[in-house]
């Protein structure tokens, strides 16, 4: 195609040559060509890899295909099962290693007081410190237990790289170095072991479903991660049934009966894993549970007994809230002060050293740490208060002018007898220092689970609270002239079952110190001071994992107090949203432009018409705005202005189409980000009134602010006419049947759907007619009023809508820049 060599479209002297169209397709098309033939060569080793992909994949799937046909469920389960119970084995060892190594070296530098201080404070800070680190240059996600964003996430809520092997990793070198350093930090591994098997259980998801060929879905999904969070449980606590319960508590509100299979292989599967490799590895001599007691109780059940556990149970509920309130408001503070916000988010690693530096200071062998049995590990720790010995009686035998033991047979629980404290006084002293030191270690942001630190606090408390009933009643507990005598370890053990599911706020804690201690005599005792601890807790505050969500602001409906009747009395009709914002079949694209630029919403109710407002349908946003930016193409603005300057001779306007392509592109982005409605109403009122200009004829030049003018003008007047034209949503993507509620559910009825379905929004309807919206925001508001009894019954006017971006994105700190679970 040749140049045009009129003198009007040579170019002038100092001007730059105007490209020429036919020129520039040329080039493009060649370009293109040239791309297709000619393509960038790939690396030698990924074209092998694919051609041997290529090649061994008929022969995979014909062996997998009989194993397949068998149930591809059953080994995804055994192959999560077998891999967490193996990291979790590998795990304690490594730890176990690490704390040797620390009391090792602790007792070399015997003699030199400040070494050994230096070594032992070193030793904890160097490992929190590498903790943060995982947490803050691998993965931000892989900070706290991981259980509230999980709860989140099973709700709906996407979290960006939760599930990715990166947060694994980082999950796994954290959790290695926190448990590493012992019960100093006072620091657990359920919640990171939870979080690492769900990662593990998407990731293995993924692998089979790209071997039998089938596509994901979300239902395939939830299932996976139920699976994986029973396993995570029974992998730290072998106890497979507990775990699956207490998975189920945690993580989800509600639960379908068809998953419990998966959750009882997996975890089945998970608990004879870690015992097999304890006994292949000397560790047992044979398949037991992990904290074996030998005490008998001959009368477990009598009535005065079980009102001391009645006791106890209240008390541990106390004490739960106690925690709970300070923990939750000591976040609070870190969370809304400007400063401290600012500093823990600038200073992770410097506050996580800090921290462990007052820690490791505090339970020095030397210092107060010989008062709280510092140089026991966790597991040890239990193994001294499920001790079945009466540690005051043996204290007592042993005379009061020294506390030091001789000839004992059983001395697990020496660390307990020292000559200037009794044990009732060092017990004590142990439940303050770890209240406190808990407190101050769940502020870090490193890796670490909370659930084993409250376990082990609740048999403590428990402990100290048997011997002194064993001290009360030396003789035991007189019923029916029969002496009923006092066990502190099943004190103990219900303490731990109590205070944990308090903190929780779960009841599957009684069945898991079962499965730990292999001890059922005390069933009804622990029961009965796990639900009253439960009653007390649910009452006054949230659960542990609950109130992170609160301080994180995650998108998590509260929980809906049961045993009320208010619930029952409030209707839809009472919270929906009655400010409405929706299409009708006869909108035009200046109303859709408005609807966009005014709300931000993410779906938008479809009509049948302004009068009977019939509900049809829903459509997403991203769909909408696809649709006018086709309308407002620059492609049509150009094929307008060829259309309209087909006929003129000025040359002038012909020029400018192709110098303000970059003008009208920009214009484009801009319009359908959507610019303010004043300005937009503007730009269609002047385009209405204002006649576009005709191009004066002639070989004269108009001058270049009047030619761009009359471009302008040209623009205006076709931005209205596409405008003005009628919405046309055929073939584009309408929800037929969007989540419709009545105006006479009850508040219990929509929290349950909302709950079941994970739902966001729900119109609510009245003989089909739309009458309001309700979305998970309105709802939330409701339930806790209802909680609160300060629910007024009045529809809200006016709302930033339902799925607003706020409420359903996650905060870019809800996933790490807090400490937590």
């Amino acid at each position: 195609m040749g140049r045009c060599s009129c003198s009007q479209c040579r170019p002038k002297e100092g001007e730059p040559p105007s490209p020429d169209p036919g020129s520039l397709a040329e080039r493009r098309l060649l370009e293109e060509s040239f791309a297709k033939i000619f393509k960038e060569p790939e690396p030698q080793g990924w074209r092998c890899a694919r051609l041997v992909l290529r090649a061994v994949k008929p022969l995979a799937l014909s062996i997998c295909s009989p194993i397949f046909k068998f149930g591809e469920d059953w080994i995804f389960l055994f192959l999560l099962g077998i891999s967490m119970a193996t990291i979790s084995f590998g795990l304690d060892v490594i730890t176990s290693i690490f704390q040797q190594g620390n009391l090792w070296l602790y007792d070399e530098l015997k003699g030199y007081r400040h070494l050994q201080y230096c070594a032992w404070t070193a030793y904890h800070v160097a490992l929190m410190v590498s903790s943060a680190i995982a947490a803050k240059y691998i993965s931000p996600q892989a900070a706290g237990s991981g259980i509230p964003e999980l709860k989140v996430a099973l709700r709906g809520v996407v979290l960006p790289e939760f599930f990715t092997l990166r947060t694994f990793v980082a999950k796994l070198v954290g959790i290695i170095c926190t448990l590493a350093a012992g019960s100093t930090i006072f620091l657990g591994k359920v919640g990171p072991f939870v979080h690492m098997a769900t990662i593990l259980a998407t990731q293995l998801g993924k692998v089979m479903v790209w071997f039998a060929g089938s596509a994901e879905n979300p239902a395939r999904k939830y299932e996976l991660l139920i699976a994986g969070a029973a396993v995570g449980v029974a992998c730290c606590f072998v106890a497979p049934v507990g775990g699956v319960l207490f998975g189920v508590e945690v993580t989800g509100t509600h639960f379908a009966v068809r998953d419990y299979w998966r959750g009882f292989f997996a975890a089945t599967c998970a608990a004879l894993t870690f015992r097999l490799l304890a006994v292949l590895n000397n560790t047992r001599e044979t398949v037991a549970v992990l904290f074996r007691t030998s005490w008998r109780v001959e009368f477990p059940y009598d009535l005065p007994e079980l009102l001391s556990y009645a006791i106890l149970g209240i008390l541990c509920g106390v004490l739960c809230c106690v925690f709970l309130f300070c923990h939750r408001n000591m976040l609070m503070i870190f969370h809304n002060w400007p400063k401290v916000d600012h500093f823990m988010r600038n200073n992770k690693i410097l506050y996580a050293g800090v921290v462990s530096l007052v820690l490791a200071s505090l339970t020095f062998p030397q210092a107060l740490g010989q008062y709280i049995g510092a140089r026991l590990s966790m597991k040890e720790l239990l193994e001294t208060f499920f001790n079945n010995m009466t540690w005051g009686l043996e204290e007592a035998s042993l005379g009061n002018t020294t506390h030091h033991p001789h000839n004992l047979t059983d001395g697990n629980w020496l660390p307990w007898m020292h000559p200037d404290l009794y044990v009732l006084e060092m017990l004590a002293l142990f439940l303050v220092a770890k209240f406190l030191m808990l407190l101050a270690a769940t502020t870090m942001i490193v890796p670490a689970g909370y659930f084993l630190p409250v376990f082990v606090y609740g048999a403590a408390l428990g402990r100290l609270y048997g011997e002194v009933m064993a001290k009360i009643f030396p003789d035991g507990i007189i019923s029916d002239e029969i002496h009923i005598q006092i066990t502190p370890a099943g004190y103990s053990l219900a303490g731990a079952a109590a205070y944990s599911g308090a903190v929780t706020q779960t009841i599957s804690t009684a069945l898991l110190t079962f499965e730990l201690t292999g001890q059922m005599s005390h069933i009804l005792p622990v029961l009965v001071a796990v639900l009253i601890a439960n009653a007390i807790s649910q009452r006054l505050q949230p659960s542990f994992f609950d109130g992170i969500i609160i301080v994180k602001k995650l998108p998590f409906l509260p929980k809906l107090s049961v045993g009320k009747s208010g619930g029952h009395n409030i209707y839809a009709k009472d919270f929906m949203v009655t400010d409405l914002k929706y299409l009708t079949r006869e909108s035009k694209f200046k109303d859709l432009w408005t609807l966009l630029n005014d709300s931000t919403l993410k779906q938008f109710p479809l009509v049948d018409s302004e009068e009977s407002r019939v509900l049809l349908g829903s459509v997403k946003r991203t769909y909408l705005s696809e649709l006018l930016t086709d309308q407002l193409s620059s492609k049509k603005r150009f094929q307008y202005r060829l259309s309209r300057s087909s006929g003129a001779t000025n040359p002038q306007e012909r020029e400018l189409g192709g110098d303000e392509e970059k003008e009208e592109k920009l214009e484009m982005s801009k319009e359908t980000e959507g610019p303010s409605s004043n300005a937009t109403e503007t730009s269609w009122t002047e385009a209405a009134e204002e006649p576009s200009r005709s191009v004066a004829g002639g070989g004269e030049r108009l001058p270049e602010r009047e030619g761009r003018g009359c471009c302008y003008s040209l623009a205006e007047e076709w931005h209205c006419q596409q405008l003005q034209e009628t919405l046309c949503l055929e073939g584009w993507p309408i929800d037929p049947a969007p989540y419709r509620l009545l105006e006479k559910e009850t508040l219990y009825q929509c929290y349950d759907l909302f709950n079941l379905l994970g739902l966001n929004i729900a119109y609510v309807t009245n003989l089909g007619r739309l009458v309001g919206v309700v979305s998970l925001k309105e709802l939330k508001m409701a339930v806790e009023g209802c909680v609160k009894g300060t629910f007024a019954s009045q529809a809200p006017q006016q709302s930033c809508g339902p799925e607003d971006e706020e409420e359903l994105e996650a905060p870019e700190d809800a996933t790490g820049s807090r400490s937590l679970a």
